[in-house]
């Protein structure tokens, strides 16, 4: 378990950081999302020890992390870096070895890494002669290839295409439930819902939310009605916006979209109407919840 406790960084007149404390779970990937210029890359650099805050710590497993505590935590950084004349292969055995590997088990996670991103038969091939999406992908492979125990990450999908994130998430999965904990951040709100177990909301380097994806959806959660045609719909959302604890009711074509004080009230607005057809909640996603808020 990762935590952070009260992180604080200014510089200036400017407030990076403002208080900032959650908790990053093992065997969970933690998405923290935001706007650009939400302190997003900084939270990141204080994690990895690159910058020391003002106030505040960051406690691995109850231990406060200090100077050369890091040395097996995989980062990629929002600038991406390597050797554009190096070969593939070689490039993520070098980077595994940084961390203490041997160079039997740098090899071996390499290839599997490789063969895991459909890049078997980009091995031998220098770095500058992959497309983008090659290079973002053996960004990955070389954070993971040391098998870190934690794995921090500054805007991963950028630059892949649907398939490369798709690769990504399943080998962000993995790692996660090996038991370690994987965070990373963006500015996709709906990457972020489709990836993160966990989510923080950082905005104007404060946390506007933070916990269980399920759970914050689950908060804010409404509710849908099918009819069997319009007409039945709009006399049905005349009907709802009259019952006791519904609110917010809008209808669309056949269906009646409301909020209510509970399951119950929802289910006794619906009860009697003509012509439904079916009803049920409805989660908000993550964008609706948050991105016009921060």
């Amino acid at each position: 378990m990762l935590e952070l406790t009260d992180i604080a960084l200014t510089s200036g007149r400017k407030t990076w950081l403002d208080d900032v404390s959650f908790t990053a779970a093992s065997r969970r990937i933690t998405g923290v999302v935001g706007p650009r210029g939400a302190g997003k890359t900084e939270l990141v650099r204080v994690i990895m020890g690159l910058i020391a805050p003002d106030s505040g710590t960051v406690a691995l497993e109850g231990e406060e992390l200090g100077f050369g505590d890091r040395q097996n935590f995989g980062y990629l950084p929002a600038e991406r870096g390597g050797y554009p004349g190096m070969k593939v292969l070689e490039q993520i055995v070098f980077f595994a070895r940084l961390h203490g590997m041997t160079m039997g088990a740098a090899e071996r996670n390499a290839v599997t890494l490789l063969a895991r991103l459909d890049l078997s038969d980009r091995a031998y091939a220098p770095l500058d002669h992959l497309t983008g999406t090659e290079a973002a992908l053996v960004d990955i492979a070389a954070v993971l290839a040391a098998d870190p125990d934690v794995v921090v990450l500054d805007e991963p999908f950028e630059g892949l295409d649907a398939a490369g994130v798709q690769k990504v998430f399943a080998l962000l999965r993995d790692h996660a439930d090996s038991g370690v904990p994987v965070l990373f951040t963006s500015d996709d709100w709906d990457l972020t819902q489709q990836v993160a177990d966990d989510v923080v909301v950082l905005s104007h380097g404060a946390v506007f939310a933070a916990g269980p994806l399920t759970e914050l959806r689950a908060e804010d959660a409404g509710y849908r009605a099918a009819y069997a045609d319009p007409t039945a719909a709009t006399a049905a959302g005349e009907a709802i916006s009259a019952a006791a604890g519904a609110s917010g009711v809008v209808v669309e074509g056949t269906e009646v979209t409301f909020g209510a004080d509970s399951e119950d009230a929802a289910a006794a607005a619906v009860r009697g109407t003509e012509g439904l057809r079916g009803f049920g909640a409805v989660a908000p996603g993550l964008a609706e919840l948050f991105k016009e808020r921060v």
